[in-house]
């Protein structure tokens, strides 16, 4: 059971919500829009979001990253102007997560569980407007084992901007994953590992005797909001970050200690084996 919720009148101060129940998945919610920004979130308690401010401050950011396919983009940027401030976004933001949070929950036998929300921003160029909407469905328990990934030569064209439009073009990698790997990991020719398909990916190594956490550094991958957290945790237990592409050649070779990804949905979560090739792994 999903519930998307859409402000009709996005540019209004008194909103207007139109709400849908059914069991539209994220990609289907993702793609059913134009292309615009977009952020994944998990409820905290069932009525507070992990980083909320974190996941305004991407989204204003990527709204003023994006480059619009359309003629007129000063119409476009003119129309989103609010959208890309951080106080006046949390003021439309707030309502409509309230709302679409009640909408869920009594919808829910188990109002145990914590919930994954989506916000989607984009522009409407038929109706020449912006789009607010946000989908919320259950989030099923975090893995409690080590999980299996798999390679794939694919990079993000903008890295730092998460852009609906990198939804679209990874369908074919979720389409094609087998059904025991958890996710797609991202790595150029030369054996240097980015990130996952909707994740980050770091790996420990010792340096001089020393457990060191590599990953790529943030001008290549999306700094998500759980790989924040792990920075924090990090330097307040005095263990170093090393911000250079983990090398799967060293891993191949046994130099590393271990790996892990981090993502709103899937927490951390060590890995257990990668697969390079059909017959490598």
């Amino acid at each position: 059971m999903s519930i998307i919720i859409e402000q009709v009148n996005p540019l209004e101060s008194t909103a207007v919500y139109d709400l849908k129940v059914g069991h539209t998945t994220f990609h289907e919610f993702i793609l059913s829009y134009p292309r615009g920004a977009y952020t994944g979130m998990r409820t905290l308690h069932r009525n507070a979001i992990v980083e909320f401010d974190a996941h305004i401050k991407r989204l204003t950011q990527s709204l003023s990253l994006i480059h619009w396919d359309h003629d007129d983009t000063t119409k476009v940027n003119s129309a989103l102007e609010s959208f890309k401030d951080t106080t006046r976004l949390k003021e439309k933001l707030v309502p409509l997560l309230a709302k679409g949070l009640a909408s869920y929950y009594d919808t829910q036998e188990d109002r145990s569980s914590e919930a994954k929300v989506s916000i989607m921003i984009s522009y409407c160029f038929k109706d020449e407007k912006p789009i607010l909407a946000a989908h919320f469905s259950h989030l099923g328990p975090v893995l409690q084992q080590r999980v299996k990934v798999q390679v794939s030569d694919r990079s993000r064209t903008n890295p730092v901007v998460k852009d609906s439009e990198w939804v679209r073009e990874r369908s074919d990698l979720e389409e094609n994953k087998p059904k025991d790997v958890n996710e797609i990991i991202l790595v150029d020719s030369q054996g240097r590992v980015y990130e996952g398909m909707a994740s980050n990916f770091l790996a420990v190594k010792r340096v001089a005797g020393e457990p060191v956490v590599f990953c790529a550094g943030l001008e290549h991958v999306l700094l998500g909001t759980i790989l924040r957290l792990l920075i924090d945790i990090c330097q307040k237990e005095g263990i170093r970050i090393q911000w250079e592409f983990p090398d799967l050649n060293e891993a191949k070779a046994g130099q590393w200690e271990g790996c892990f990804v981090t993502s709103t949905s899937r927490l951390l979560l060590p890995v257990e084996t990668i697969y390079c090739g059909p017959d490598e792994k």
